[in-house]
């Protein structure tokens, strides 16, 4: 059946009228997907959001068969799904999400709609958007709202099929309506298409943020002025319920859309040859829309599309001229209003002046494999530090040519020690670079020429995949990969890229103790308190029988001791974990602990002593868990991975490197010595991980990435000991190398998403995109 079908989810009170042959007028419009089924030979499965369960793909679910209703019970759900429904109950939108996850599903719509404030802010405040205007406080709108549709075919290309207008209920054509808030036609038609311009480019950036939205509706409102402005989204159900009553002919178009559709998606993942250029999540552009929508009926709705492009993939030729040339073909450049000016790549700009020529090769399979060819002049190449044997993106904003993706690696200040070899551990991070491509160049702030703001280091080559010695301008973003810098030239960094360096801060265990009285996490935080003296320290101990010392400025398990009192004879057992092999140390007095602490020069370095944590164990052995924290966005973490650390018998430290064993979460869970449910434990350790990434937010600081280690009690609640800036990823390479990859890979696609470049789909071959959403897992 999946072979031919596709399901749309329906909400459990609308799957129950349909069940029920109980349509109302506001919901009857579901039959017109099943008769667009059988027009298309297509099935389709109406399911029952209400237990469906995600992970096993199966859901209670409804057919149409020649206007019979068929209860068809407890199914496998088809790999094609459409959601018309815009959800308010957070356990729908919770499946919706999970279904989005599931390998193997395409989803249509994973959002129906976007809440004002984001969306809002998302005009407000993005570059390709900014030109747009709100309505400001003190304005108030007339009762004439516009809307336009926009619709993606299975290429993620934007069509606008329709546009129309409404004045309180009252449906009317664009026309109509803007007759009457005007008075005036004469701007009619350069109205409608300005706004429809607008509409594909903020369609555009919905993409890029939302690529599982392959729907919306776009509302504007008038103001006295007789100017339109953007208001808010809406689902698709507002706008088939309005042309429902005015013009069904319309529609009934509309409401066949997602069955053409999945028709589409199921011949494109049906043929081996197309299979790869096939995404849920690619870039969008926009499509000329079909002629055989044009209809005398219908006219007044139907809009033609222009096609648009921002990004481009390119190679440079260089040719020699003294003056700063770029001759770009036609097809780029006619349909800009405004000639660039500016040729910008990292952080330095250039005047330059623009060339065009005439080039009839179509632009539709521009990729990295097939980068368009673009001159430029060798002064312009020196000038800009322009490495020209690698593929780049291009794109043109506010009169500039903006080059890259450009991305640095910093080094530390001891740059003498970085070589070609040392460089040779950082290539696992390139397997995707295709995906984005552009140039990545290692330094250190030592090697940066501050007046000119060039970076001196290595690039990498990924053709000959190796590294070579080279030069650009200091990049757009920069991830830092070492803390031994100087404060100034961090700073420095930071002013430059508009804080774009991420991992700004070293983060230490110095100051997660600082965040102990923090609502959100402070009863997740064992207690903790710098050792300033021995009596302090004492008396913690008495209270708490058994403790652990950590020094402030390590990490990975590095100089901790384990402290406790004896059990059977006074004094106490000073437990050294500091090399490979423990080390116990028996002291009858507190006046022998402290001489031993001195010798070991504890209080000359920044320690903390806390709580020590009875772990969960799984065959007498303890563990703890690392969990990674990425950003795939600005303001937007994901769990990327979670491994278990388990110790060796009898063994308090579960480090992979004394001894310790990499499992998976669930594993532990099953086989440990409780009775403890794996989904709930998941899902605690991830909200507390996702809460203490939202609190590093609001500081000043630029963090993309956390390993959090984790302790869980006997009883499963989750603590948090460290939060590693610099986290190692030992255990998931042994564990599981896909997501150690993916996990090596996600900090360079945060890097090309923050510059607003493209990455390509994973599968892509040649003409789709996708501009991250979330982590690639």
């Amino acid at each position: 059946m999946d072979e031919k079908s596709m399901g749309i989810i329906l909400s459990k009170q609308q799957w129950n009228r349909l069940a029920q042959e109980e349509l109302n007028d506001d919901d009857s419009y579901v039959l017109q997907y099943a008769k667009a089924g059988e027009e298309l030979n297509f099935d389709v499965l109406f399911i029952n959001i209400e237990g469906l369960l995600v992970n096993e793909r199966k859901g209670n679910a409804i057919m149409i068969k020649d206007e019979e209703i068929v209860l068809l019970g407890f199914v496998d759900i088809p790999s094609i799904i459409y959601n018309p429904t815009n959800y308010h109950r957070k356990k729908n939108n919770r499946t919706i999400f999970e279904l989005a996850q599931q390998t193997g599903v395409t989803l249509i719509n994973e959002k129906n709609n976007i809440k004002n404030k984001p969306f809002l802010e998302l005009i407000a405040t993005h570059p390709a958007l900014k030109d747009i205007n709100l309505i400001a406080e003190n304005q108030i709108p007339t009762s004439f709202s516009f809307y336009v549709l926009g619709q993606k075919d299975c290429h993620h290309q934007w069509k606008t099929p329709i546009i129309y207008a409404k004045n309180n209920d009252q449906v009317l054509t664009f026309k109509e309506a803007y007759l009457l808030l005007t008075g005036d036609h004469r701007m009619q038609e350069e109205t409608q298409e300005y706004l429809y311009e607008v509409s594909h480019r903020i369609l555009e950036i919905i993409h890029y943020y939302y690529p599982r939205i392959y729907e919306i509706g776009l509302q504007f409102v008038g103001m006295e002025t007789g100017e339109i402005r953007i208001h808010s989204t809406c689902p698709i159900v507002t706008i088939v319920k309005d042309i429902s009553y005015s013009n069904k002919k319309v529609a009934g178009m509309i409401l066949k859309w997602p069955i053409d559709l999945a028709k589409e998606i199921r011949e494109l993942k049906n043929d081996d040859k197309t299979m790869h250029t096939y995404s849920g999540e690619t870039e969008a552009t926009v499509q000329v829309s079909s002629g055989e929508l044009h209809d005398d009926n219908i006219t007044p709705f139907i809009r033609k599309s222009s096609q648009l492009f921002e990004n481009v993939w390119v190679k440079f030729k260089v040719f020699r001229d003294h003056e700063m040339i770029m001759k770009l073909p036609n097809r780029i450049t006619e349909s800009w209003r405004e000639q660039p000016e500016i040729v910008k790549f990292g952080v330095n700009e250039q005047p330059c002046h623009f060339v065009n020529y005439e080039d009839t090769i179509p632009l539709r399979h521009n990729s990295y494999q097939n980068p368009l060819e673009l001159f430029v002049s060798d002064t312009l190449v020196e000038s800009m530090h322009l490495p020209v044997d690698l593929v780049y993106q291009i794109q043109f904003s506010e009169r500039k040519a903006i080059i890259g993706p450009t991305i640095g690696l910093l080094l530390g200040e001891k740059n003498h020690v970085y070589n070609l070899d040392y460089m040779e551990k950082f290539n696992d991070r390139f397997g995707e670079y295709h995906r984005y491509g552009g140039v990545t160049i290692a330094f250190s702030a030592r090697s940066v020429d501050w007046e000119k703001r060039i970076a001196y280091g290595m690039i990498y080559d990924p053709v000959k995949k190796h590294w070579r010695y080279d030069s650009t301008p200091i990049p757009s973003t920069i991830y830092r990969r070492n803390f031994h810098q100087k404060k100034d030239n961090i700073r420095q960094l930071v002013d430059i890229t508009n804080n774009n360096l991420f991992n700004s801060y070293h983060f230490k265990k110095s100051d997660l103790y600082l965040l102990k009285d923090t609502p959100e996490i402070k009863q997740h935080l064992p207690a903790t308190f710098l050792l300033n003296n021995m009596e302090e320290l004492i008396d913690f101990l008495i209270e708490n029988k058994k403790i652990i010392l950590k020094p402030v400025s390590l990490s990975r398990g590095r100089g901790i001791f384990i402290l406790e009192l004896n059990d059977e004879t006074e004094g106490f057992s000073l437990y050294d974990y500091r090399n490979m092999t423990k080390v116990q140390h028996r002291l009858k007095d507190k006046e022998g602990l402290q001489v031993l602490l001195k010798e070991f020069g504890i209080f000359k370095q920044k320690y903390l002593f806390q709580t020590y944590i009875p772990l969960l164990k799984v065959n007498n052995r303890a563990l703890d868990v690392r969990v990674v924290m990425q950003k795939y966005n600005k303001g937007k973490w994901q769990c990327t991975g979670i491994e278990c650390r388990v110790a060796r018998e009898d063994e308090d430290l579960t480090n992979i490197a004394r001894g310790g064993e990499a499992m998976t979460l669930e594993t532990v869970i099953k086989k440990s010595s409780q009775d403890l449910s794996y989904s709930l434990v998941y899902r605690n350790i991830v909200n507390l991980c996702q809460r203490f990434c939202r609190i590093m937010d609001q500081r000043n600081d630029h963090f993309a990435e956390f390993g959090i280690d984790i302790a869980l009690d006997e009883v499963g609640f989750p603590w948090i000991l460290e939060a590693n800036i610099y986290p190692s990823f030992k255990g998931f390479k042994k564990l599981d190398y896909d997501t150690y990859l993916k996990i090596r890979n996600q900090p360079m696609f945060y890097a090309v998403q923050i510059q607003g470049f493209q990455i390509l789909d994973e599968d892509a071959l040649g003409n789709t995109f996708h501009f991250q959403k979330r982590a690639y897992l």
